[in-house]
């Protein structure tokens, strides 16, 4: 899960929030008021900075987004692919 921590001013969370929210990703956002710097945890994985959370949202929401490309539905798949005429024996 996403967690980011970020300060009561200068940093846009709405914008992660609705950027996750397309993503279908899981998150929460806590807001830490004594800090000035965002920071983002994702498991093993911490990033610092707006900078660098927006980058690294973009890399997760790629990699979403080429999950759902790769999906099996996505190839056209004909479950009966016997043709009217064929020899079938049953």
């Amino acid at each position: 899960m996403i967690t980011i921590f970020y300060p009561r001013n200068g940093f846009n969370i709405l914008g992660c929030k609705e950027r996750l929210d397309r993503a279908l990703l899981k998150y929460e956002l806590v807001m830490v008021s004594e800090s000035t710097e965002a920071r983002l945890v994702d498991g093993e994985t911490e990033v610092e900075g707006m900078a660098a959370i927006e980058a690294y949202l973009e890399r997760e929401q790629q990699f979403v987004n080429s999950w759902y490309e790769d999906r099996c539905d996505v190839y056209d798949f004909d479950p009966d692919p016997i043709q009217k005429g064929d020899d079938v024996k049953g």
